[in-house]
């Protein structure tokens, strides 16, 4: 396993998709830093932020847009490989599908959690290094955020490792991971739009709105002010049942199909 993730790393080093994650997330956070203001993709977030945040803090609730950008490292480490179909020369004898799959989910959780880390507190850096204590907090605080953060995008980033394995196809995992948040956030809306009597709809209604409670970019953003302990254990809850479920759906859809 751990050859494998050496030759992944190396691979990974070489690719053009990480090129244009560090590329699109220096354009982000560059916007930021100059405009010391935040600011991000934005799809479903139903949130209200405290005033006067710290310009670093407030960037933190805009790693939704990281959703998008994480797509490309877990390509890059699973998806890629399945259009090289280079799959049959890899696992044999000695590499079971099993050991590739573990590898591959594995090396992609800890690949893209570093790249987000990374990136966040590169950020940190240069912001308080360009604009000072007056557009960011201390290093204690700022961290307390993004760990409280975290676990929400290592289950997005479970997701697509799920995606990879299910679907296989470059160009299919990309449209249907770009396409989820906006899809999810249509038939959301619709379910909140509905106004009537009766007790079956109320509970659509209902639903929706619940939903876009814990939708990533609210979860994201709304989990670091909110100190409420029962929206942070629903938050983790559905973390862990996401990450548990996108191990198990991989695995098995990997191991009982046929390799291209």
């Amino acid at each position: 396993m751990i050859n494998m993730m050496k030759a992944d790393l190396y691979r990974m080093s070489k690719s053009k998709g990480i090129l244009f994650f560090w590329l699109f997330t220096i354009f982000t956070y560059s916007i930021s830093i100059i405009s010391k203001s935040y600011g991000g993709i934005t799809l479903e977030g139903m949130y209200d932020l405290p005033e006067n945040i710290k310009t670093d803090i407030g960037q933190l609730t805009m790693n939704s847009t990281f959703y998008f950008l994480l797509i490309m490292p877990v390509f890059g480490v699973i998806t890629s490989e399945f259009g090289e179909h280079t799959l049959k020369n890899t696992i044999s004898s000695s590499v079971s599908k099993r050991l590739y799959f573990m590898s591959k989910f594995l090396f992609s959780l800890l690949y893209s959690t570093v790249s987000f880390a990374l990136a966040n507190y590169i950020y940190y850096a240069v912001n308080r290094l360009v604009n000072g204590s007056e557009y960011s907090s201390v290093l204690k605080d700022f961290t307390k955020a993004f760990l409280t953060q975290l676990p929400i995008f290592i289950a997005v980033i479970s997701i697509f490792s799920m995606f990879a394995f299910l679907l296989r196809k470059g160009a299919i995992y990309n449209a249907v991971t770009i396409s989820a948040p906006i899809v999810c956030t249509m038939i959301s809306q619709l379910m909140m739009s509905i106004n009537t009597e009766k007790e079956f709809l109320k509970k659509i209604r209902d639903f929706g709105i619940k939903s876009v409670s814990y939708g990533v970019e609210t979860m994201s953003a709304r989990i670091i002010f909110d100190t409420s302990d029962d929206y942070r254990s629903n938050c983790y809850i559905i973390c862990i049942m996401v990450i548990v479920f996108s191990f198990l759906l991989g695995y098995f859809s990997f191991s009982k199909r046929e390799l291209d």
